[in-house]
């Protein structure tokens, strides 16, 4: 196991200690990317992406000429007005950036499609409440089955092109929250497993030099291993037919909804086909 990336804040005394990692760099506006992106280069110190957890809808955000060489994840509530958009489409084009938008209503599970469709990378948030499992999969199944060139959307591009019927996937990452991959420091040099687990200060670790070997850092182990509480307890996800690509994220929810049963066993399926024609599509790379 690789040493994780580092999510942290744009904070020069953080970054100063993490020479020989790399980051992911958190900003809370659009405006603020092009500093941050010094700052992590004048120390030296690789940068993985810099997440814009912006407030705005994405055709309010400015966007700029120096902002194109940054690889940047853009996280907003909506797509906006496409009329307003549709003046910045090619600056948003040319920038390396994927766009994430909860799905917890039809609208943004539309705005992703219409992104795709013109060649900007995008990513579905999955898991804010209520979820809507009917336009989700209308958007995974356009994600993976359209012919028409686009624009991957995540996390069903992962997903999809990962997917193994003889094991499980952990697809966590994509949100960056697979403690393989992706460790989330505060303003105080304090770990946490998650972006959330952050944001609620459930610290794993007061520093980076507490954890050492990440690989071998008990709380780091255990979330590895979390999956095998559901056997244990015998808990509905893991006689789930989806269960090899879900793993029970849902299973807080699932008194209230199963539609991620339904979604993720048809999934499986639409992978299956994505597979089968995988060779005469053609997808536009985030990063590329």
């Amino acid at each position: 196991m690789n040493s994780p990336k580092i999510v942290c804040p744009n904070n020069k005394r953080l970054l100063k200690g993490l020479a020989g990692y790399s980051v992911v760099v958190r900003v809370d506006e659009l405006s603020q990317a092009v500093g941050a992106a010094a700052d992590v280069r004048d120390l030296g110190i690789s940068l993985a992406c810099l997440i814009v957890d912006s407030n705005l809808p994405l055709d309010q955000l400015a966007l700029s000429e120096d902002q194109k060489a940054i690889p940047l994840v853009i996280v907003s509530p909506s797509m906006g007005k496409f009329r307003n958009l549709a003046e910045r489409l090619e600056r948003l084009r040319a920038m390396n950036v994927r766009i994430y938008l909860p799905c917890d209503g039809p609208g943004n599970s539309t705005a992703l499609k219409i992104l795709s469709s013109l060649g900007i990378n995008g990513c579905a948030l999955i898991g804010r409440e209520p979820t809507d499992w009917e336009a989700l999969s209308d958007l995974m199944t356009y994600a993976l089955l359209e012919r028409t060139p686009h624009a991957p959307i995540e996390p069903f591009e992962f997903i999809a092109s990962h997917y193994n019927p003889l094991s499980t996937l952990n697809w966590r990452g994509v949100y960056f929250d697979d403690p393989a991959q992706f460790l989330h420091m505060d303003a105080k040099g304090r770990i946490a497993l998650t972006a959330a687990e952050l944001k609620k200060k459930r610290f794993i670790a007061q520093s980076l030099e507490e954890i050492g070997e990440a690989a071998a850092f008990p709380a780091i182990k255990d979330r590895q291993q979390e999956w095998r509480r559901f056997f244990v307890e015998n808990h509905p996800c893991a006689s789930c037919n989806g269960w090899k690509i879900c793993m029970g994220m849902f299973s807080a929810a699932l008194d209230k909804d199963q539609g991620c049963s339904r979604f993720f066993r048809e999934m499986i399926e639409v992978t299956r086909q994505y597979r089968t024609q995988k060779p005469s599509q053609t997808y536009l790379k985030f990063g590329s």
